[in-house]
């Protein structure tokens, strides 16, 4: 990474070319920092490995060491550090000296300001180009470990979706080059907006560095940590560590990757020893677990205790009774947008469900349940595109509610209550019209961001359900369509003209659930991705 400055030596054993030298351009206008010069060729060497100079500008004449003794042993010992050397001594032999020691310009004595400037230029170049050199060498090992870090994510990750492996993994955490008995930790990261921004939404990238802060946190060399490729909030340690040390490891572990995730977490520990070809029994172990915990935007370690912490969360009903249903169905079709929200948020209780220490999969349910009697009442008089929406809108909620933010799943069913009961009879003001184009513009250039209708209505100053009215207006269709129409349109470019793995390719375009993502393009392009990049 290049400096804001580089350090220049000069050495002359006369006080007054030193001083001349010193004085005569105005070094930090080329990015250059004059150091103390010094008096010899001893003082030189003295200096070199505590202040370590850039570039030496040195007299070939000096008592001690001269300067042709001075570069071949800087040339040697520092063979990085560009030289050049002056001379009141127009000799051929000199010269031929001084370049055969490493020297990169002669310059004769007294020094023209012009060809102090023309050297030390010829010296930055030459530090351009090393430091180019180096950054493309890192680019290219940088790219060889993230290959090398999503091959390994796409072998365990099978692991963790079927039962029983189809091949045997190359893998051994002991000396007998099989596992005595393992344990899987699993943490979910619940909002991955600041890594996927961090990161600049290179989920290779992200699941390199992600992994190697895993590693550094657990300080332990007998385990595998692999990011889940369908799952992409989830990382997994598999370890043959025993359950106290591991349950220690994990509270530290939170602790430390709080700070770099800027999300909750929720860590869990299976607690039991597995093989390796059943670890899938150990992951459904501990997303059982994960449905039990407190619904709220804070981190939490789950650890296993026996088969009640699987079973718990079976009987767990939603929040949204018979009843609550039938008078919900009843507000829709009359389109009453305030009792129908009024039903949703405070008599069934969403608003309050962190308060209530409602479940993870009491909050999962309930907004199932209210999402699917949107469905059944609205797909009597909704048309085909608007159907793929609301359908759209329900396969999104689990994203949503992902995050354990109350907020969040509030503003996700006002969304669906503006888009399903929203009035058509309106007509946008010239006004309205052009924010929306502005908005349309947004989208087509950040879609792959989190994009919803109440965070670009409140960014564009519009209410939630006029701006909902306006845009399908104005554009012809539906937000969430439109906007899952330029991702569309940008996966498929990207699967047609780049190599990039298709998992890749829908983290790139907004989507963190390759199996929604799958989904959602077959709609789109009447085929899955897989099948669009064959033909």
């Amino acid at each position: 990474m290049a400096r804001e400055f580089y350090k220049v030596l000069i050495a002359d054993d006369e006080y007054w070319t030193r001083e001349k030298l010193c004085a005569m351009i105005d070094w930090s206008r080329y990015s250059l920092s004059c150091m103390t010069p010094a008096v010899d060729g001893e003082d030189v060497l003295r200096r070199l490995e505590t202040e370590q100079p850039d570039i030496l500008i040195t007299d070939i004449n000096m008592p001690f060491v001269n300067g042709v003794e001075l570069l071949q042993i800087i040339h040697e010992k520092y063979p990085e550090i560009i030289t050049f050397v002056i001379s009141g001594y127009d000799d051929f032999q000199y010269v031929k000296d001084t370049f055969m020691a490493g020297s990169i310009n002669y310059l004769l004595k007294p020094v023209r300001k012009m060809d102090l400037v023309n050297a030390l230029s010829k010296a930055l170049e030459i530090i351009s180009e090393r430091q180019a050199d180096v950054a493309e060498r890192e680019k290219q090992q940088m790219e060889v470990l993230k290959a090398a870090s999503l091959l390994q994510d796409r072998e365990f990750s099978q692991l963790l979706e079927r039962e029983v492996s189809s091949f045997p993994p190359m893998i051994a955490a002991n000396n007998s080059g099989e596992f005595s008995g393992i344990s899987l930790m699993l943490i979910k990261i619940h909002d991955m907006g600041q890594l996927t921004r961090k990161y600049q939404h290179d989920m290779n990238l992200l699941s390199y560095s992600v992994k190697k802060e895993i590693r550094k946190y657990m300080k332990n060399g007998e385990l595998f940590v692999f990011h889940h490729i369908y799952r992409p909030n989830e990382f997994a340690v598999i370890t043959e560590l025993d359950n106290l040390e591991l349950t220690k490891k994990a509270r530290y572990l939170t602790a430390q990757l709080k700070n770099l995730f800027q999300s909750p977490l929720t860590v869990m520990l299976s607690g039991h020893t597995y093989s390796m070809d059943s670890i899938h029994e150990a992951y459904i172990h501990n997303i059982a677990m994960l449905m039990t915990r407190v619904y709220a935007p804070e981190d939490a370690l789950l650890i296993a205790a026996g088969e009640r912490s699987v079973s718990k969360g079976q009987k767990i009903s939603n929040r949204c009774s018979n009843e609550q249903a039938k008078e919900l169905k009843i507000l829709i079709r009359q389109k009453n947008r305030g009792a129908t929200r009024k039903m949703i948020l405070q008599k069934i209780g969403l608003t309050d469900c962190t308060r209530e220490k409602w479940e993870y999969l009491e909050v999962k349910q309930t907004v199932k349940s209210v999402l699917n009697t949107f469905a059944e009442v609205m797909n009597e008089d909704m048309q085909p595109a608007e159907i793929t929406v609301l359908e759209n809108m329900i396969n999104m909620s689990d994203k949503v509610i992902e995050r354990l933010d109350v907020e969040s799943v509030c503003d996700f069913m006002n969304d669906v209550i503006d888009f399903s009961l929203s009035l058509r009879q309106q007509t946008a003001s010239h006004t309205v019209s052009e924010i929306i184009r502005q908005a349309a513009a947004y989208i087509d250039q950040h879609y792959f961001e989190d994009l919803n209708l109440s965070s670009l209505a409140k960014q564009f100053g519009v209410e939630n359900s006029y701006f909902s009215r306006t845009f399908r207006q104005e554009m012809g269709e539906n937000l969430m369509l439109y906007i899952a129409g330029k991702r569309m349109e940008k996966a498929g470019e990207l699967i047609i003209s780049s190599d990039i793995g298709l998992t890749e390719i829908a983290f790139m375009v907004g989507y963190d659930d390759y199996a929604y993502f799958n989904r959602v393009f077959r709609k789109h392009h009447g085929k899955s991705p897989r099948e669009y990049r064959s033909q």
